[in-house]
C-alpha cells in the first residue's frame, strides 16, 4: 500500500493510500511506522497500525476529559467504558496514564476534599462516601480530611443552618428542628455537631405563631368551643412547629 498523499485535520493527518483506503492517524503513529520515510506499508502492518491508531485515540480521550479536571481511575474507566471500547484496551490506557503521571489518586483525593468542602454545601461525611465509593483509599481519605479545620467546619454549618432557616417558611420549633437534623445529616455533617448549632437557633418565629392562633381560632371557633375547640387548635399549632402555651403566654 503506498502513500498518496497528507491532509492537516485538527489534531490529526488524514492520510490517503493507493485502492481509495483513507485513514486519520495521530502524528506518533505516522512517526512509529516512519510513513514519512517509507512510503509504503503492506496490509499486515497497515492492519497493526489501525489497531495502534485506535489505542491511540483512547488514550487521547482519555487524556482530554483529565484536561477539564483531575479524575479518579474509576471515572476514566467508566467514561471510556460508556464510549464502547475494549476493556483490555481501557485497562492499557490506565497504565499508561499512570506511567504517565496523569492518573494520582493521592492528588485527585486532596483536591476533592478541597474544592467540594470549599465550594458546595456537602460536608465531609458525604465527601467521604462519594471517595470511598469510587474505591480510593481510605487511609489516604482520612488523612486528607483531617486536615479540614474544625472551625471551618462549624462556620461552614452555621452559615448554611441559618440560610437554610431564613429561607423557611413552613416549619417551626422540634418540627423545624428535626427536618434541619435530617437535612444537613443527608448532607454529610456530623449530628453532633448539627445539634450544638442548632441549641444556639431560635426555631420558633412567635409572631407568625401569633398570626397562625388568630387564623385557626377565627377558623374553627364558629363550630367549636371550650376543650374541643382548644385541642383542635393545639394540634394544628403541633403540626406546624408551634406550642400553645408559649404562644398563649405572648398573647397574654
Amino acid at each position: 500500500m503506498k502513500v498518496l498523499k497528507y491532509k492537516k485535520i485538527k489534531n490529526k493527518y488524514r492520510v490517503y493510500f493507493d485502492n481509495d483506503i483513507k485513514i486519520d492517524l495521530n502524528d506518533n503513529i505516522i512517526l512509529k511506522y516512519e510513513l514519512l520515510l517509507k512510503k509504503e506499508i503492506d496490509s499486515k502492518t497497515f492492519d497493526k497500525l489501525v489497531l495502534d491508531n485506535n489505542k491511540e485515540d483512547i488514550y487521547n480521550k482519555a487524556v482530554n476529559y483529565i484536561s477539564i479536571k483531575i479524575r479518579s481511575k474509576d471515572e476514566i474507566y467508566n467514561y471510556l467504558n460508556k464510549k464502547g471500547y475494549d476493556k483490555e484496551d481501557i485497562n492499557n490506557v490506565i497504565d499508561r496514564l499512570k506511567k504517565n503521571n496523569l492518573i494520582n489518586d493521592d492528588l485527585y483525593i486532596k483536591s476533592y476534599i478541597h474544592d467540594k468542602f470549599y465550594l458546595s454545601s456537602d460536608g465531609l461525611n458525604k465527601i467521604k462516601r462519594y471517595l470511598i465509593d469510587l474505591r480510593l483509599d481510605e487511609s489516604i481519605i482520612d488523612k486528607y480530611i483531617s486536615e479540614i479545620n474544625r472551625e471551618d467546619i462549624i462556620d461552614k454549618l452555621n452559615k448554611l443552618v441559618d440560610k437554610k432557616i431564613k429561607s423557611n417558611k413552613t416549619y417551626n420549633g422540634n418540627i423545624l428542628r428535626m427536618r434541619l437534623v435530617n437535612y444537613f445529616y443527608e448532607l454529610g455533617y456530623d449530628k453532633s455537631d448539627i445539634e450544638e448549632i442548632l441549641n444556639t437557633k431560635s426555631l420558633v418565629d412567635i409572631d407568625n405563631g401569633i398570626k397562625e392562633y388568630n387564623k385557626l381560632y377565627n377558623k374553627y371557633s364558629k363550630k367549636y368551643e371550650g376543650y374541643e375547640l382548644e385541642n383542635l387548635i393545639r394540634n394544628k399549632l403541633y403540626q406546624k412547629g408551634y406550642d400553645l402555651n408559649e404562644i398563649k403566654k405572648n398573647i397574654d
